[in-house]
């Protein structure tokens, strides 16, 4: 078109070279956000398991070769997620993360069919349970786009800059920080690297000499009785032993875990209460049987320091008391049982060593000393003589409760 002065018209000028322009920008998409969240679940997952891997060799060679393959595959999955996604891969991921969830479960509920701890269960423990929060996330992850893969394609506003990286790294970045936080000591607990190493260190040192463990077993006689009586072998434990004593440690601790506040013993029963040498002993006074032998998930006595001034209760250990016959020695000559001797004093019947009278009245005339049900004391903070140890001297008591406030 041209202008009344013969020139071409700038008005259709400008509309014909705008309307030759091509703009090519692609719709952003919520693919690069889950897929990028999956991988850094599984790589999450992967950073826990290599963390833990020689202390599952030490363990059981096997328990080490699970961890190394499924730590590496966890990887390994995750790199190719990001780089070339497909539909095999994602069931791959599904798949194989629920063998990992079925073992760890059936681990802690029922106890494995093999190994050195077949049919006991293991204790749960921060560092395990994300582990497994990052795995069934990553499962429902990948049935998820699975069921649609037109979750991938939704549009998503697009970010440039510092805030589209931003938006991009928030996710991975937060599994980083809860990985990195619950494998810290004081997060992952006796589960974690620096508590198996801890619990490893100090029952192979008592392994090697398990007849030198100091206690009372020597603390007198009356009426021509020994106070004590030590029960089970006195042979140093073997490999499997010591595994076995350190799960029973960190079961227990497990388990003691939600006994700290006093009160909340005696709210679940354990009211019956026997004090020795600035220590309290509090027994199950219920009508469970569970509460019976040798059962982590329910100790028969609560054990706490209550002669430190100015401060609540402390909690030291729990003490496992037999029905009747012999406790199972799980740690060999780690876990000797023990028993006291009971005596007719004032009318009561008494811990002869201690002069901790029980329930009941006995008639002195026609008593006949006897000993306790055998016992087994597991503390869960540094103590004299080790975890199993039967001290229960002032002195022990003392420095026991120093540890543990030392470790809060």
């Amino acid at each position: 078109m041209w202008g009344a002065n013969g020139e071409p018209s700038m008005r259709y000028m400008s509309t014909s070279v705008l309307a030759e322009k091509r703009v090519s920008t692609a719709p952003a998409t919520a693919k690069p956000y889950l897929l990028g969240g999956l991988a850094a679940l599984s790589a999450g997952a992967a950073a826990i398991h290599f963390a833990v891997i020689f202390e599952h060799f030490s363990q059981y060679m096997l328990y080490g070769v699970f961890f190394l393959i499924i730590s590496w595959a966890q990887a390994i999955w995750a790199a190719v997620v990001l780089w070339r996604p497909s539909r095999p891969w994602l069931w791959l991921g599904m798949l194989g993360n629920a063998i990992i969830v079925t073992v760890y479960f059936a681990s802690r509920l029922s106890g494995l069919p093999f190994g050195p701890d077949k049919g006991h269960t293991e204790a749960f423990g921060a560092l395990d349970l994300v582990s497994i929060i990052f795995e069934v996330a990553l499962i429902a992850g990948c049935a998820a786009l699975l069921w649609r893969p037109s979750l991938l394609d939704r549009p998503v506003r697009r970010l440039t800059g510092f805030a589209g990286i931003a938006s991009l790294a928030a996710f991975p970045a937060l599994v980083i920080a809860v990985s990195t936080a619950v494998m810290t000591p004081g997060w992952a607990g006796p589960e974690g690297p620096a508590g198996m190493a801890s619990t490893m260190s100090s029952l192979s040192a008592a392994a090697a000499a398990p007849g030198a463990q100091t206690g009372m077993g020597d603390m007198g006689t009356t009426d021509g009785h020994p106070d004590m009586k030590m029960y089970g072998s006195t042979k140093p434990a073997t490999a499997n032993q010591v595994i076995a004593a350190a799960n029973l440690i960190q079961q227990t601790r497990a388990t003691l875990a939600r006994y700290k506040n006093v009160h909340a013993a005696f709210a679940a029963g354990y009211t019956y209460i026997l004090r020795t040498n600035g220590e309290e002993h509090l027994l199950y006074d219920g009508p469970n049987p569970a509460y019976a032998g040798l059962n982590p998930q329910h100790p028969s006595s609560l054990v706490y320091a209550i002669d430190v001034p100015h401060h609540a209760p402390i909690l030291l250990g729990a003490m496992y008391i037999m029905g009747s016959g012999n406790g199972p020695q799980v740690g060999g000559g780690l876990t000797r049982w023990h028993t006291h001797l009971t005596v007719c004093q004032n009318g009561k019947p008494t811990i002869a060593a201690f002069h901790v009278a029980l329930r009941g009245t006995c008639n002195a005339a026609t008593w006949h000393d006897q000993y306790t049900s055998q016992m087994l004391h597991v503390w869960v903070v540094p103590y004299s003589g080790g975890p199993f140890s039967d001290d229960l001297s002032l002195a022990a008591t003392n420095a026991a409760a120093r540890a543990a406030l030392a470790h809060q």
